[in-house]
């Protein structure tokens, strides 16, 4: 009796030494790490140091690239006288190199809608803190040092403001030009007698010599339709290019027009600019039409040539005007934009 019990006993602690063994293997087991491969971070490279320009000391103005204006123009009256900012990166925030701008030279915001501003920024930079801002019709700008032209082609200005002095991309803004100048300076009437022959000729290196290759030339077939900015090396190939672009929607049905300048501008100028027989500087002919016949907002801050040629029949409504801004840029003048006009309903 005795040595079956011993037997018993002896397989009970033989079953307990078991079990406490198998626990403790599945206990070692789960504090064994898994396989890990870790995965580096990704390298952070620190944004270039951007060196600014030498300014009066009044400003405040450490470092880095365009501002932007935040709505699409959209009108103001005519008689009174559109890159989609891509996001910036920490590339496209180092300047190029410093630019001579004249601190004489007046200049005025442009292209930038009544509802909106133009930001005057710590450095320049789309990102940089906000000094203060200027109405879209704000005047007697002026530029306080070297500007700085960023990767990218826009040029920032430093400027003095009653706020604070600042960066402005001059992309918002244009040379103060007063009417009576404007329309007497034989270098615009030129501008319009090589546009019209460029035109006549469909010659893209001629057009492209009329347009600064940064600021661009801005499209509109409607005054009330988008914006098209074409500059660089778009602008040579426009009157052969196939590319098509968005202009808007047709008056009426509502229907899109898309197509290239060649398909759907260019018919336009040869018949409305190149068959104008009323020119006029700074002030705007039209013929009757059932909608408004406006400027689009913060295009008035550049002055103009307006083309009109004048509908033939009885009823008056076989009309077409176009709109030529003109701007003065670091003492030259450049083609700004085409806005065309025509009978509404």
């Amino acid at each position: 009796m005795k040595t079956r019990l011993r037997l018993i006993i002896g397989r009970h602690w033989l079953v307990l030494a078991l079990i406490a063994a198998t626990t403790l293997s599945v206990a070692c087991r789960a504090k064994e790490p898994g396989l890990v491969i870790p995965t580096p971070p990704p390298p952070t490279s620190a944004s270039p140091a951007v060196v600014p320009p030498t300014v009066a000391p009044s400003a405040e103005l450490p470092t880095a690239a365009p501002p932007t204006s935040t709505t699409t123009p959209t009108a103001s009256p005519i008689l009174t006288a559109t890159p989609p900012p891509a996001t910036a990166t920490a590339v496209a925030t180092v300047p190029l190199a410093a630019t001579a701008v004249s601190t004489e030279v007046e200049y005025r915001v442009a292209f930038v809608a009544a509802n909106d501003v133009l930001n005057v920024r710590r450095q320049p930079s789309p990102n940089a803190a906000i000094v203060t801002e200027l109405a879209p019709d704000a005047t007697g700008v002026h530029a306080i040092g070297e500007g700085q032209t960023l990767l990218g082609g826009s040029l920032w200005l430093p400027v003095e403001t009653a706020g604070g002095d600042g960066w402005v991309n001059s992309a918002y803004l244009t040379e103060f030009v007063d009417q009576k100048t404007f329309c007497g300076d034989p270098a615009t009437r030129a501008i319009l007698d090589q546009l019209q022959e460029a035109i006549a000729t469909q010659n893209g290196n001629l057009l492209s010599d009329l347009v600064h290759p940064e600021r661009g030339l801005r499209l509109r077939l409607n005054w009330w339709n988008p914006e098209i900015i074409v500059r660089g090396n778009d602008l040579p190939a426009l009157f052969s290019s196939r590319t098509a672009y968005d202009w808007g929607i047709e008056d009426g049905s509502g229907a899109p027009i898309r197509g290239s300048f060649r398909d759907k501008v260019l018919p336009a100028l040869e018949r409305d600019l190149l068959g104008a027989s009323e020119w006029s500087c700074d002030e705007a002919r039209f013929g009757p039409s059932a909608g408004a016949t406006i400027l689009p907002e913060g295009y008035e801050a550049v002055r103009y040539f307006s083309a009109h040629r004048p509908s033939m029949d009885d009823g008056g409504f076989d009309w077409g005007t176009w709109v030529i801004g003109v701007e003065r840029w670091q003492g030259r003048y450049y083609l700004s934009y085409l806005v065309h006009y025509q009978w509404e309903i």
